[in-house]
């Protein structure tokens, strides 16, 4: 939410300052990801400053004075006129004494539940934020559904690989499922294609040259474990990739799909002919 408020405030013509905690921009997604981000925001004049926890603020007459304090312990001090304070989500778990009912949670008050929305309590059930990451509204939606299944009586389960997420930054970032290292982490042998936006037809009409699709899949069986997107409409591209991973797909299946020419979607069927060594428009790996 940060940088997505952060590109959107800087296109708007104000001078922006990013104070992270971190090394990096968006912790936990891979680095050539982050940098396109990174770079374009530095672009727009935005300011970084990684390294450096809050550590309080104060009202300086018409401003905000913030202080900092870097990883070696040096003192900062930055005056805004606004401060934006992006650091997460919290669950309101805490606002109906679900204790009492015998819902079991977790210190940071996210409620235990099973892939059926199911609490510890058997006819109760809980979704959205209050089950934990990931805190995203489709989520929300799906585990509602779920559970009003299982209610119902219908066989229904949530597979939380297949959900997407998505980055509102320019250019946008659309994941799912496994990156290639957290598919071996998991004792897969993964196989990666990739597809840069830059041999796209469609992407070079709109003005784009960077960015790209990628797709990680299983070396062995090729069923289709994740994917990552960094580029135009990457918030929309990314479903198809949450669907192959959603009916088992593999990379054929994708890679077979026509998909209309000149279009960005283009760029999925290229990355999945990639990773099997039989990509058209990019050289195979």
């Amino acid at each position: 939410i940060g940088m997505e408020l952060s590109t959107m405030l800087a296109k708007l013509g104000t001078e922006v300052t990013v104070v992270e905690m971190l090394d990096d921009i968006l912790p936990g997604y891979d680095e050539d990801v982050t940098r396109l981000v990174r770079k374009r925001a530095e672009g727009l004049g935005i300011e970084f400053h990684f390294g450096e926890a809050a550590q309080g603020w104060e009202e300086v007459a018409a401003a905000a004075r913030v202080r900092t304090e870097t990883e070696d312990g040096e003192g900062r001090e930055y005056t805004a006129e606004r401060v934006l304070v992006a650091v997460g989500r919290q669950p309101a778990s805490d606002t109906c004494n679900v204790e009492a009912a015998g819902v079991e949670s977790t210190d940071r008050g996210v409620i235990e539940t099973d892939d059926a929305a199911r609490t510890t309590v058997e006819h109760i059930y809980a979704v959205g934020d209050v089950a934990g990451e990931p805190m995203l509204a489709h989520t929300a939606y799906r585990e509602g559904h779920v559970a009003a299944e299982v209610i119902a009586g219908e066989p229904s389960r949530l597979d939380y690989q297949a959900i997407p997420a998505a980055v509102f930054t320019d250019p946008e970032i659309g994941t799912v499922g496994l990156s290639a290292a957290e598919a071996e982490a998991e004792g897969f042998e993964p196989v990666v294609g990739e597809m840069p936006f830059r041999a796209s037809g469609r992407a070079l009409t709109l003005g784009i040259e960077g960015g790209f699709v990628r797709i990680v899949a299983d070396a062995e069986t090729e069923f289709v474990l994740g994917g990552q997107i960094v580029g135009p409409e990457a918030s929309e591209l990314i479903a198809e990739v949450g669907l192959a991973i959603e009916m088992g797909a593999r990379l054929e299946d994708i890679a077979a799909t026509i998909h209309t020419h000149p279009t960005l979607s283009e760029a999925v069927g290229e990355a999945a002919a990639n990773a099997r060594g039989a990509a058209t428009h990019t050289l195979n790996r």
